[in-house]
C-alpha cells in the first residue's frame, strides 16, 4: 500500500470514528469553611467540608441524532481537619444514560423525577435544606427515568427497582410534569411509596403530591413556592431571591404527632472572581419538641473553589 492509499485509509477511519470520540470531563469542586452550631445553650465553631466533591463525565455522539452519556462523582467530607477518623468519601452520582429527539433515560444514581420537578427547583441554600419539608427526595440508586420536553411542558417517570424479595414492577414510581407559564414554570409530581416503608406521622403508605410554581420575578426579586401532602402531613416552602441575597422558608406540620417544624435560611452569595465563590448562611431551625436541645442556630461562611 502507497503512502496516498494510506493517508485516504487513515483520513476515513478518522471520519469515522469522530462521531464515536468521548472526551472525559475530569472536574472537582473544593467547599471549605467554618461553622458555628448553637444548640441547647452550647455553641461551637468548627472547620469542615461543605460537599466537596470530584468526578468524571463524558457524553458520545452515536450518531442517528443519540448521545450516550454517563457520570461518577464522589464527595469528600471531613468534620475537623484535626480528626482524620471523621474523613470519608460517599457517592454523589453513578449513571448512564441515552439521549436523543425521544428525551433522555437515565439508570443509576442521581436526582430523578419528583427531585427535579418539585423539589430542586426550590433547593436554592448552598446547604442543608430539606428539613421541614414532607418528603426532600434528593439523590437515588436503584432507579430508571425518562425525561422529555414538548413545547411548553415537560414530563418524567422514574421507576425504582430494589431487591426486596417482592415481586413488584417497580418497587416505586414517581409522576410529573412541569408547565411553562409566561416566565413562570408549574411543577406538579406524584410518589408512591413500597407497600413495606412507611412514611409520614402516621407512618403510612399514603402516595405523596408536590406542587411548585417557580420562575416569578420582580426586577431583581425572583421567588417560588411549594407544597407537599402525604395523608394528614404538609409542608410549604417559600424560596424568595434578591440580587445574591436569598430567604429560604420551609414549614412542616405532622397531624399525628401535633408537631409543626420550621427552617429559615438568610443568605448571600459572593463571585471573588473566575472558578472562586463564598457565601454566607444564617439558619434557625425549630423542631418544634418542646425541647430546645433539638432546635439549632446555624451560622457558616464558606469558600468554594472549582476546579476544572
Amino acid at each position: 500500500m502507497n503512502f496516498k492509499t494510506s493517508a485516504i485509509a487513515l483520513a476515513v477511519a478518522g471520519t469515522v470514528a469522530t462521531p464515536m470520540a468521548a472526551q472525559a470531563d475530569l472536574y472537582a469542586s473544593a467547599r471549605i469553611g467554618l461553622e458555628n452550631v448553637d444548640t441547647g445553650g452550647i455553641s461551637d465553631v468548627r472547620m469542615r467540608s461543605f460537599g466537596s466533591r470530584f468526578g468524571v463525565r463524558s457524553e458520545t455522539d452515536l450518531g442517528n441524532g443519540m448521545t450516550g452519556f454517563g457520570r461518577y462523582e464522589w464527595d469528600v467530607d471531613f468534620a475537623s481537619s484535626n480528626t482524620s477518623s471523621n474523613d470519608d468519601i460517599g457517592l454523589r452520582h453513578r449513571y448512564v444514560g441515552l439521549k436523543g429527539d425521544f428525551g433522555s433515560m437515565t439508570i443509576g444514581q442521581t436526582y430523578h423525577t419528583f427531585y427535579n420537578h418539585v423539589v430542586g427547583p426550590l433547593d436554592n441554600p448552598w446547604w442543608g435544606s430539606g428539613y421541614s419539608m414532607v418528603n426532600y427526595r434528593g439523590r437515588t440508586d436503584g432507579a430508571v427515568s425518562y425525561a422529555g420536553t414538548f413545547g411548553a411542558v415537560t414530563i418524567g417517570a422514574t421507576g425504582y427497582f430494589l431487591w426486596e424479595g417482592e415481586e413488584e414492577l417497580p418497587d416505586q414510581l414517581e409522576l410529573a410534569g412541569s408547565f411553562g407559564i409566561g416566565d413562570m414554570t408549574l411543577g406538579i409530581a406524584l410518589q408512591n411509596t413500597a407497600s413495606d416503608t412507611a412514611q409520614g406521622s402516621a407512618g403510612n403508605d399514603e402516595d405523596i403530591l408536590g406542587v411548585t410554581l417557580h420562575g416569578i420575578s420582580f426586577g431583581m426579586v425572583s421567588m417560588g413556592f411549594g407544597i407537599m401532602t402525604q395523608d394528614d402531613d404538609s409542608s410549604l416552602v417559600a424560596d424568595i431571591g434578591i440580587g445574591n441575597a436569598y430567604v429560604h422558608l420551609e414549614t412542616l406540620s405532622m397531624d399525628a404527632t401535633d408537631q409543626d417544624t420550621s427552617l429559615i435560611t438568610l443568605g448571600y452569595t459572593q463571585s471573588l472572581g473566575r472558578k472562586t465563590t463564598a457565601y454566607y448562611e444564617l439558619v434557625s431551625y425549630d423542631a418544634d419538641t418542646g425541647d430546645s436541645d433539638d432546635d439549632a442556630t446555624i451560622l457558616r461562611a464558606v469558600l468554594k473553589y472549582d476546579i476544572e
